[in-house]
C-alpha cells in the first residue's frame, strides 16, 4: 500500500474514501499517503455534510442545488449515488449565496 496513487481528477475518488471509511470504521491505524485530494482525511468522514445539510445551510431549494452542481459552484464529494461535502468545499457557495441572497 505503501506506493499509492489513485490518479482520479480531484475530488471524484470514491474508491479513496471509502477505503478510508472502511478502514476507520474497522478501528485500523494504517499511514496511508493522502496523494489522492478527494480522499477525507480521517478526522474529516464524520464531519462531511450531505446534500440536505448543505441546502439548509445555504438556504437554497433542490433546483438551485442542482443548478450549482451543474455550473461547478458547489463540487461534491461522490461516493455511490450520494454527494457530500467538508466545510471547506462550501467557501464559494457560501460567498454565491450571501451575493444572491433570499428573493
Amino acid at each position: 500500500m505503501n506506493n499509492y496513487t489513485c490518479g482520479q481528477e480531484p475530488r471524484k475518488c470514491v474508491q479513496c474514501a471509502i477505503l478510508l471509511a472502511i478502514l476507520k470504521a474497522l478501528h485500523i491505524d494504517v499511514d496511508l499517503p493522502q496523494t489522492c485530494s478527494s480522499a477525507p482525511k480521517p478526522a474529516e468522514i464524520d464531519t462531511l455534510l450531505t446534500r440536505k445539510e448543505v441546502m439548509r445551510k445555504l438556504n437554497i431549494k433542490d433546483s438551485a442545488y442542482t443548478r450549482w452542481v451543474e455550473r461547478g459552484i458547489l463540487v461534491p464529494r461522490i461516493m455511490g449515488r450520494r454527494h457530500f461535502y467538508s466545510e471547506d468545499d462550501l467557501g464559494g457557495a457560501f460567498k454565491e449565496s450571501n451575493r444572491k441572497g433570499k428573493r
